[in-house]
């Protein structure tokens, strides 16, 4: 099943679950439907060109995911040349392990060209769960949602093209706010960095950083957190959608 057809069959609540049970989760489906139709273009494409070294991780895996999942991109008309992506805003010369960040003022909007291996080591082993992330990210955090622009590559590597809405706010929340916010999520302190379930985890959330922030609302904005994906991509979101999600 496909992550499109999965959504489809829980449109109207799935597995005894309804749909008006994840508010939050309602906003982002709605704001995503143009995602999972790309996601959807893509996994029928990678599912003719899937390798069975996918799942070690590997560089050598990940060269050839890269490859194939540039090639499906080109294949699905989702693909952006790297000359392209220049043109979507100006360069922030902000630090960042894994994205080229450009700002779109009068769009309202940042543009990020992630690098999904970066950090790669702290995530998952499964190569095809990097095309979830952002979905996983919206279902905890639809505050500050990524939306699916498409695919690019810098010197034969991969790039996930995003887009998030561009963030005003400065304010730093306590680390307790932060745990509090988490906890209400169902995720739970696993050691010093990582809060999560039998699914899903997520990192580098601290109140000493910048990718979590504090609305004028009080709101808590989380912004570009790592999220590792423990089993695989559509588990983990069956699981989100359906039992674990608590907002």
């Amino acid at each position: 099943m496909s992550l499109y057809d999965f959504f489809r069959r829980h449109k109207n609540g799935g597995n005894g679950s309804s749909i008006q049970d994840f508010p939050s989760l309602n906003k982002t489906r709605r704001q995503g439907s143009v995602d999972l139709g790309s996601l959807r273009m893509l996994e029928e494409k990678l599912a003719g060109k899937q390798n069975g070294t996918w799942l070690s991780g590997s560089r050598t895996a990940q060269e050839e995911f890269s490859c194939a999942l540039i090639e499906a991109a080109k294949e699905c008309g989702l693909y952006i040349s790297k000359d392209d992506c220049k043109s979507l805003g100006v360069r922030k010369m902000l630090p960042s392990g894994e994205s080229i960040i450009l700002e779109n003022k009068a769009q309202g909007v940042v543009y990020k060209l992630r690098d999904p291996f970066a950090k790669f080591h702290l995530k998952s082993s499964n190569l095809n769960n990097i095309l979830y992330e952002h979905i996983v990210h919206n279902l905890l955090f639809p505050e500050v949602p990524y939306s699916l622009i498409g695919i690019s590559e810098d010197n034969g590597s991969v790039r996930i093209v995003l887009s998030q809405p561009f963030v005003f706010e400065t304010m730093i929340p306590t680390q307790q706010q932060i745990d509090g916010h988490l906890f209400s999520l169902g995720l739970r302190t696993e050691n010093r960095y990582y809060y999560g379930n039998d699914h899903i985890a997520i990192t580098d959330v601290d109140s000493t950083g910048d990718n979590v922030l504090l609305s004028s609302t009080g709101s808590l904005l989380f912004i570009d957190p790592i999220i590792k994906i423990k089993t695989n991509g559509k588990d983990a979101i069956e699981y989100l959608t359906t039992v674990g999600y608590k907002k």
